[in-house]
């Protein structure tokens, strides 16, 4: 069996790469919950001399977290994946690292690979900026640009879809867009994507984007409470996937 490092392992696309995977790879993780604090390691930290794959998932992803921490949510976000990005071209590894569609502006969809990218939150910055730093240090890498997570996950970090179905989500956006794409297909796809020489930046999500009111009516089939986005979220983050997930 091939081995992996997965970064970020115990969050809700690091639970279902390994649930995915498990056939397939003999996988090394690594998380912070776990005790390997990314923020203060190196690579060489991780990566043993047997792993030749790395798919990094590790990311403070929640906007309240990265503004209440930002020292952490840029070592974590930027920092750590040009640490990975170096590392991996000097040791001849492949590196797949995942990114956001919250790094556009939400201003000027449909979203493709070639659209200027400007955030409007901190996590979004320092998402982009770690970006920026893999395709710098590492052409051969591969970096997927996905949207809002559905489907079951079995993680703490629960998706958008866990949420609307267990109640916790209660109120929802109706001029807030997205491609709500599975996480079990875009795990499938990560698989692919390691063994693939696939380069530079790929979006990867369901074909379709529909407002989050709509797709907690299409889950629930009943009436929902409505309310509009704050200013600070980009509404409209249609994507224009190049590989469609689902």
């Amino acid at each position: 069996m091939r081995e992996l490092l997965l970064t970020g392992a115990t969050g809700r696309l690091g639970r279902t790469v390994q649930k995915e995977f498990s056939k397939q790879w003999n996988i090394h993780p690594c998380s912070r919950s776990r005790g390997e604090d990314l923020t203060t390691l190196e690579p060489t930290d991780v990566v043993t001399d047997k792993i030749d794959f790395v798919l990094n998932c590790a990311a403070l992803s929640s906007r309240g977290g990265c503004v209440k921490n930002p020292v952490v949510a840029f070592k974590l976000n930027t920092v750590w994946p040009k640490k990975l990005a170096i590392f991996c071209r000097e040791t001849n590894r492949r590196l797949v690292h995942i990114s956001t569609d919250l790094v556009y502006a939400g201003g000027l969809p449909p979203y493709t690979e070639r659209s200027p990218a400007v955030p409007r939150s901190l996590y979004g910055w320092t998402k982009l900026l770690g970006d920026i730093a893999v395709q710098r240090n590492n052409p051969n890498a591969c970096i997927v640009r996905t949207s809002i997570l559905v489907g079951e996950a079995g993680a703490p970090m629960t998706t958008f879809s866990e949420d609307i179905l267990s109640g916790r989500a209660t109120h929802f956006h109706v001029d807030c867009f997205r491609n709500h794409t599975d996480i079990n297909a875009l795990a499938k796809y990560l698989s692919e994507c390691l063994y693939s020489s696939r380069s530079g930046l790929v979006l990867a999500a369901a074909p379709y984007a529909m407002s989050r009111a709509a797709y907690a009516y299409s889950l629930l089939k009943r009436d929902i409470n409505l309310i509009p986005a704050p200013d600070d979220i980009p509404h409209d983050l249609t994507l224009r996937p190049s590989k469609i997930i689902g």
